[in-house]
């Protein structure tokens, strides 16, 4: 079972009819909210503080999307929409880190094309960019079209070439798959895009080390020193991300910190070398 977080609200209850309730769950790059009408002031300034603490672990991974599901009924009063629109704008008051959100509602619920474009008004306010759906796969596919990220800092250099082709091959496939990892939006793809970069890393280190005690490299104990502290930190991101923490900052900081000085410094000395033993 995937681990997830989970905030559910809940509205004055009634034996007569459903519950109204809001439930957040973080997978990935995605707030997945469910929204059980009919929505009333109580059950919007019911929501916890909480909600600030996963927006804030959603923006750590850079660009994040929501799909707010909109279950039995979507009726609200006029007085609860505005305590909505209000709520929604003291939420999203930094425009750098707002989610774009995907509003669904099913033709089951009850009084989905009334309130449809009141919701979206409520967002649209808030200055999110927002979108009415009727089916979750198009929910799905929009937010994630549109929560699509790369990374400048895992991008690959020719300057960061050591002059030793295999061992640039792999340096170039490592940086390809830490830019996977900050491209997927779920967590199950973010989870396995991390094991392949986790799995790759120690195959090239393996490598490396397997070549070094081949030629019998001199500085060998310095350089497997400096593998040994490099999976430590890589294995340390991939353990948040299984924690469904990725955080953008400390993957981008890994290659484009720790990785290109250990190239820069350590395997151009092992390139050299290389090359010197070979008489070239």
């Amino acid at each position: 079972m995937p681990r997830v977080t989970t905030t559910s609200v809940s509205g004055r209850e009634s034996a007569f009819r459903v519950q109204p309730e809001i439930d957040y769950r973080i997978e990935g790059r995605i707030l997945r909210t469910t929204a059980t009408g009919p929505f009333t002031k109580e059950l919007f300034t019911a929501i916890p503080s909480v909600i600030g603490e996963l927006i804030a672990k959603l923006a750590q991974q850079g660009k994040w999307g929501q799909i707010v599901t909109f279950q039995h009924s979507a009726h609200g009063s006029a007085h609860a929409m505005e305590e909505f629109a209000a709520y929604l704008k003291s939420r999203y008051s930094n425009p750098d880190t707002n989610p774009v959100t995907a509003l669904l509602f099913g033709r089951e619920v009850d009084g989905a094309e009334l309130m449809a474009p009141k919701f979206y008004a409520c967002y649209k306010d808030a200055g999110v960019e927002c979108r009415i759906c009727e089916d979750y796969s198009t929910a799905l596919y929009w937010v994630e079209s549109k929560i699509k990220q790369s990374s400048k800092l895992l991008a690959w250099s020719d300057s960061y070439r050591v002059g030793d082709r295999l061992i640039d091959e792999q340096h170039q496939e490592i940086f390809m798959r830490a830019a996977d990892v900050i491209a997927a939006t779920t967590r199950d793809v973010q989870t396995m895009c991390s094991m392949r970069l986790s799995q790759y890393a120690r195959t090239h280190f393996s490598h490396e080390e397997s070549l070094m005690r081949r030629i019998n490299y001199p500085d060998i104990d310095e350089h497997v020193s400096q593998h040994d502290e490099l999976t430590s930190k890589l294995h340390e991101i991939s353990q948040k991300i299984a924690k469904d923490n990725l955080i953008k900052a400390e993957l981008e900081d890994f290659i484009s910190h720790w990785f290109l000085t250990h190239i820069a410094v350590v395997d151009v000395k092992l390139a050299t070398y290389l090359k010197a033993v070979a008489g070239v």
